[in-house]
């Protein structure tokens, strides 16, 4: 009888690892788009991004962080995830589903000629599952600032 029980204890703990092991394996292909709410902005006034992040399956992602690093032309006035980051975290992802974040920034106040468009690129900064199509991880945007220069 213990016997019996220890080969089912075991056959039960080998079903459980295998079933841990498939879940880790789970794979989910995460796309990211991007767009600017105007593609010409006035010098002194805000551009609104906004990234969405789709999970095109065929797995749950976990463990997401998304967003954009804005480049040193443009500050961050506020995100839907915080003044503090650019980025955002979503804990899961089912397939099909998609999260956003809304990003609002504003150009340098010396902004120089050459630096008057301005494109920047959303991008998947990590997911917990394994993505088979890293090519759709990231998206770019162009945003020309027109009108007077700062001081």
């Amino acid at each position: 009888m213990l016997r019996m029980a220890t080969g089912l204890l075991a056959a039960m703990l080998l079903t459980g690892l295998g079933a841990e092991t498939a879940a880790a394996q789970e794979t989910a292909d995460l796309q990211i788009a991007k767009v600017a709410a105007e593609k010409t902005v006035r010098v002194g006034e805000t551009v609104t991004y906004t990234v969405t992040v789709t999970n095109l399956g065929p797995g749950t992602a976990t463990g997401v962080v998304f967003g954009d690093s804005l480049p040193d032309q443009l500050n961050l006035v506020d995100s839907t995830c915080g003044a503090v980051s650019a980025f955002c975290s979503v804990e899961s992802l089912l397939s099909g589903a998609s999260a956003t974040i809304t990003i609002v920034a504003t150009p340098i106040p010396n902004l120089g000629r050459g630096e008057r468009r301005i494109t920047n690129t959303a991008f998947v900064l990590q997911s917990e599952t394994s993505d088979p199509n890293p090519s759709n991880n990231q998206a770019s945007v162009t945003v020309q600032f027109v009108g007077p220069l700062s001081g």
